[in-house]
């Protein structure tokens, strides 16, 4: 009786081992070999905007060449609501204006006093400010805006901060001395089409498809800025800088005009792994040939400044900037 007994002993002693051996080696393959999966929400903005555009195409080249990530490229309202849905965990990633991810980061602007739980991870391309009125009205400024209905940007978007910044160094109060409108890109072209409104702003790369269609009428004239006013505000924000869209770019257009241009960025809840932002950043870097052609803006990207903004970057964003030698 006692052999059976201890023979039935060492046997348990003997599953137990090899289960053991088992677990540790599975534990060790999900940690030293094949990642778990990881699936990434990137908030974008409108389907009809670059931003999702090329979200898009950055999603499908990282989940072609990634073994662990899964990324979708979602449509939202735009900057701040990408920001407020990735401060609280809702989304993994999302994409703003450097002036979003600045405020947010630094708590400042929009975000006085409440820093969000959120970092950079890379600038992508320059998107510029484009104010649009039709020909037939008596709008070739935008000191000629008061009293008029304009669009100051799409809804929860860090956009109308630049609109409302070129119209106050004109002598105009958004606020008051307009009636504010906050359209989407395409809806707010559509609404000035149709002299709902009385001009739209947006900001995005140049030239922008909604843009090309509305310009295809030959009634659309783009608003030009003084370089006076342009070097002013570019010298107060720091995330902003001149620019000057060629007079070639869009259809009907007069010359050429002088506003403010911005980066479009990828920024990310602090709690994502370090792991999964440097395979996002490492696969959309080093596959850009896979989504170059997706929007004429996606020609920008490119590994020096991607690591370029003023913006504190994520940890794991920060490992692949310092491997490749273009982060201190």
């Amino acid at each position: 009786m006692l052999k059976r007994i201890t023979v039935l002993v060492i046997m348990a002693v003997l599953v137990f081992s090899g289960c053991s051996k088992s677990e540790n080696a599975s534990n060790q393959a999900d940690s030293g070999g094949a990642k778990a999966p990881v699936s990434i929400t990137l908030g974008t903005a409108g389907t009809a905007g670059t931003y999702y555009i090329v979200a898009a195409a950055m999603a499908q080249t990282v989940n072609k060449f990634s073994d662990f990530l899964d990324v979708t490229a979602q449509s939202t309202k735009g900057s701040v609501e990408n920001i407020n849905l990735c401060n609280t965990g809702d989304i993994e990633m999302g994409m703003s204006n450097s002036d979003g991810v600045y405020w947010a980061t630094t708590g400042t602007g929009t975000f006085e006093g409440n820093p969000q739980n959120v970092s950079m991870v890379m600038a992508l391309y320059l998107s510029c400010g484009q104010m649009a009125a039709l020909k037939s009205s008596n709008i070739t400024s935008y000191a000629d805006m008061r009293g008029k209905k304009v669009c100051l940007g799409p809804p929860s978007t860090t956009i109308v901060e630049m609109s409302k910044a070129i119209l106050r160094e004109h002598g105009i109060d958004p606020e008051k001395d307009i009636t504010p409108y906050y359209l989407a890109f395409d809806e707010g072209l559509s609404e000035l089409q149709d002299r709902t409104i009385d001009a739209t702003f947006f900001v995005a790369a140049s030239p922008t498809a909604a843009m090309v269609n509305a310009c295809a009428s030959g009634n659309i004239r783009m608003i030009d800025v003084s370089e006076d006013i342009i070097n002013k505000i570019a010298s107060e924000n720091p995330y902003f800088s001149p620019y000057v869209i060629p007079k070639d770019t869009y259809g009907g257009m007069d010359g050429d005009v002088h506003t403010l241009k911005i980066v479009t960025e990828i920024f990310a809840n602090n709690d994502v792994s370090d792991d999964a932002i440097y395979e996002f950043v490492k696969q959309s870097l080093e596959h850009t040939d896979d989504f170059v052609e997706s929007h004429v803006s996606a020609r920008e990207i490119n590994l020096q400044d991607a690591a370029a903004s003023n913006s504190k970057y994520h940890p794991g964003a920060v490992r692949y900037y310092r491997e490749k030698g273009v982060m201190n």
